[in-house]
């Protein structure tokens, strides 16, 4: 059974709100990054290329590198959390189907259980009928 055997049937998706989402992606969140980068590295080369005092120079290249580093260390946080996000999604598309499965499964272990433990008790349950009908009969 191929792994693509276990998920249920996808469903189409509209192209015009598909189109939409891509146009309001660019424009809502890789524009504004690229924007940030764009404007981190300006800063960049104007601490490098602007002349000023000696020491400020190299504290304010410092400081450009510690929040370069704090922000690498954001965005891989931020990865990890979109990366989740994502597969708990399709996991929780893909829930529902399984559950169903096994839901059904347990309905028809169910039924064999209460099959066979009625077939258990039925000569049991027959002797203990006899034996009380003529206890009945005896009394009379």
């Amino acid at each position: 059974m191929a792994p693509n055997d276990l998920l249920p049937p996808e469903k189409q998706r509209n192209p015009v709100t598909q189109e939409a989402h891509r146009h309001q992606a660019f424009w809502q969140i890789y524009f504004p990054m690229i924007l940030f980068g764009a404007f981190v590295i300006v800063a960049f080369i104007m601490a490098v290329l602007v002349d000023s005092q000696g020491a400020s120079k190299w504290a304010d290249i410092s400081l450009i590198y510690m929040i370069s580093l704090a922000m690498v260390t954001f965005l891989i946080t931020m990865i990890i959390i979109v990366v989740t996000v994502i597969y708990t999604a399709k996991l929780i598309k893909a829930t529902p189907y399984f559950f169903f499965i096994i839901q059904k499964y347990a309905y028809l272990m169910e039924a064999g259980v209460k099959r066979a433990s009625n077939m258990a008790a039925e000569p049991f349950l027959r002797v203990n009928s006899f034996i009380a009908g003529a206890r009945a009969l005896r009394k009379k």
